[in-house]
């Protein structure tokens, strides 16, 4: 960068500083203050991958967050649980990094901010397929400047400078696993599987396994994902059960599957009862047992 591209950043950030310090009446200038001064900082770690600018970066994304709200403004909201997503990445606090990656997307997806809700998703299955760097990352102490690049603050930095993007992040169709519903003890009350004769007993086994292992995170509805090897298990309350569909591949239109089965099995008395009535005898659904269970699960997921 040159000396005179580093000198107007410099009166830049003093000019921002300035008027945050001040905090103006107008919260709407106040947050866009904030969100170019967040956005030169994000810039500036990744071009210097100084760690020092997380103590200037972390209180002003605080600070966003904490106006975005109270304003009402929906879309920085979810901008900023997304850049602290990034950073918790970055300073290797995985569960933290999900959880905001989560919050993101369900705040974007209420608030109609699909394109948004699309790069979310993106972001947390990547996490989840590059755990193992990650965790790499994290035993050896990895430089600053590998664990920036490997984040990738690209996308989030176009939406938050609100620059057009022309082409938002390739969805793909997921491959369809196996489909669960069970209580908060893991007991199952139907149990779906996609692919034709096929023993899933070990993927069975696994997800057992990952649900007392995430069980904590699961229950508290603070993730909305985890992975097993290539399968990803996704989850959806519909309390008091949870929905669980295992896929392979990309998980944001299989999230909104899910998210439309569990509202179909809530509003369909007939399943709700049926599924209620499970409980009290220990009989699991069958795929045609209540009836439109079947229909429902071909109109969504087939």
């Amino acid at each position: 960068m040159t000396s005179g591209r580093s000198r107007d950043r410099a009166e830049a950030e003093k000019l921002f500083k300035q008027i945050i310090t001040d905090e103006i009446t107008n919260p709407y200038v106040f947050i866009n203050t904030l969100v170019s001064l967040c956005a030169y900082l994000i810039e500036e770690l990744e071009m210097s991958n100084n760690s020092e600018i997380f103590s200037e970066l972390e209180p002003l994304l605080t600070k966003l967050l904490n106006y975005a709200e109270k304003a009402h403004s929906f879309m920085y909201t979810c901008l900023t649980k997304g850049f602290q997503a990034k950073l918790a990445l970055i300073q290797m606090n995985f569960g933290e990094s999900k959880r905001l990656y989560t919050e993101a997307q369900r705040i974007a997806e209420k608030h109609g901010f699909q394109e948004l809700a699309k790069t979310f998703s993106l972001g947390h299955d990547r996490l989840l397929e590059q755990l193992k760097v990650w965790e790499e990352f994290k035993k050896n102490n990895a430089p600053m400047s590998e664990r920036i690049q490997l984040a990738s603050f690209d996308r989030l930095i176009t939406h938050m400078k609100g620059i057009s993007v022309s082409e938002g992040p390739e969805i793909l169709n997921e491959e369809p696993i196996l489909l669960l519903i069970m209580d908060d003890s893991g007991v199952t009350y139907f149990n779906h599987p996609f692919v034709r004769n096929w023993d899933h007993s070990d993927l069975f086994s696994s997800f057992m396994s990952a649900l007392n292992t995430f069980s904590d995170e699961i229950f508290s509805k603070s993730i909305d994902r985890i992975r097993i090897g290539e399968n990803t298990i996704l989850i959806n309350p519909v309390e008091p059960f949870l929905a669980f569909y295992v896929i392979k591949g990309q998980s944001y239109s299989a999230l909104q599957k899910l998210s439309r089965f569990t509202k179909a099995i809530r509003d369909n008395s007939e399943i709700w009862q049926a599924l209620h009535k499970s409980v009290k005898t220990s009989e699991m659904l069958e795929l045609d047992k209540p009836p439109l269970l079947k229909t429902v699960i071909n109109e969504i997921f087939t």
